[in-house]
């Protein structure tokens, strides 16, 4: 029994060296290598192109080569940790408007070319990556992420920033709103409890060397999440302040004109984010009974319907506020945006109480193109007093 176990541990690791993506602090796209006969497949487990596979195997599967069926057998033998998951705080996103609307797109392309369509699995994906730009082993901003070693071809982290994808393959401009509304909730404090303070994941049909290191914590359809061991995966690690800025990616170009060069840029355009659960619960209102919060509802389609009350994000700087009203009121000729500190004031209906007009922290009102914005100057100190709502607090 000692030998065999032995002689499946040499076989595992002979095919680790094969699937092994060589960089530092992998994440094993859902791609196969080059050359392989198999079309990518992302974390909901389908094909991104070719033709349609039957139900069941089919020889476009990547899960049909020998070395898949035999890292599959190996991943399902290892357990999952024990002890309790620990879900990652809310990330409250502070920067201009433009970094905002770079770290979407940065964060909407990993979640598009690793994880397909689906909304769950996007979420785990770009928990991920915003447990990395936490974690003070891996760059500190969102597109440093992504595109960490993207001009190496055997150094990306993420598969797709160095392979060709970007250029071979553009999401429909459906499939590309679709993720950009999951990325801005993400930013904006949704959390994706599944996966935990995970760093790391791989599809299941592959063994690459590094998850030997590391503890499994989550199983997401097709794919692994895992965190490392000792103080290295705990929470005391995931202590770096994101810095207010987003790099220019030109390999995005082509694909969002927050990330073009000077006298390219086109006018950024921020998606309408489905309302981070429990953190920032934003909700389009209209006089008389609630209505449903955004997730459940679409955008305000007249100027009329344009009212958006929300709880601001735990943390989040005075001065990201803005970012946050036009995330909202995008596309919007005219649109208010009121926000509270307190969720527990802030109403779900108009016309709000009055314990709920005093404790308002701030307001984004346009009209015929003009934007006004207010803070609560006893709470956010402003240097214009016209700034402040209240007459300046």
């Amino acid at each position: 029994m000692r030998r065999s176990a032995k002689a499946w541990a040499g076989a595992a690791m002979s095919l680790a060296l094969g699937a092994t993506v060589p960089a530092q602090h992998p994440v094993a796209s859902p791609f196969p290598g080059p050359g392989a006969a198999a079309s990518p497949r992302g974390l909901a487990g389908r094909p991104f192109a070719g033709p349609a596979a039957a139900p069941g195997q089919s020889p476009l599967d990547p899960r049909a080569a020998p070395q898949a069926q035999l890292a599959l057998a190996f991943n399902a033998a290892v357990p999952v940790a024990r002890g309790p998951l620990l879900v990652a705080a809310p990330f409250a996103f502070a920067a201009p408007v433009e970094d905002m609307a770079r770290a979407i797109d940065c964060l909407a392309a990993a979640e598009y070319y690793e994880a397909g369509r689906g909304i769950a699995d996007q979420r785990a994906v770009a928990q991920v990556v915003l447990n990395r730009v936490r974690h003070r082993s891996f760059p500190s901003t969102v597109c440093g992420v992504v595109f960490e070693g993207s001009g190496r071809q055997t150094g990306c982290q993420f598969t797709f920033t160095c392979d060709g994808a970007l250029a071979r393959r553009d999401p429909s401009p459906e499939a590309w709103e679709e993720a950009r509304r999951v990325a801005t909730g993400m930013l904006l404090g949704q959390v994706e409890p599944t996966v935990g303070l995970a760093t790391h994941y791989h599809t299941d049909w592959v063994s690459p060397a590094w998850d030997r290191e590391m503890d499994k914590i989550a199983v997401v359809r097709t794919h692994l999440f895992y965190r490392w061991r000792g103080a290295g995966g705990g929470p005391g690690a995931f202590d770096t302040r994101h810095p207010g800025a987003e790099p220019r990616i030109p390999l995005l170009a082509r694909l969002s004109p927050a990330h073009r060069g000077p006298g390219e840029a086109a006018q950024l355009a921020l998606p309408q984010a489905a309302a981070p659960e429990a953190v920032t619960a934003a909700a389009p209102v209209l006089p008389g009974p609630p209505v449903p919060t955004l997730a459940q509802s679409r955008a305000p389609a007249s100027a009329s319907t344009g009212v958006f009350l929300a709880t601001l994000p735990a943390g989040a700087r005075p001065d990201s506020f803005p970012a946050l009203a036009e995330a909202r009121c995008n596309g919007l000729p005219e649109c208010r945006f009121i926000a509270w500190t307190d969720a527990a004031r802030t109403p779900r209906a108009l016309p709000m109480p009055g314990s709920s007009v005093d404790a308002i922290a701030f307001t984004f009102v346009r009209r015929r193109g003009v934007a006004k914005v207010q803070w609560d100057c006893a709470a956010f100190a402003r240097q214009d007093p016209a700034q402040c709502i209240r007459g300046g607090g």
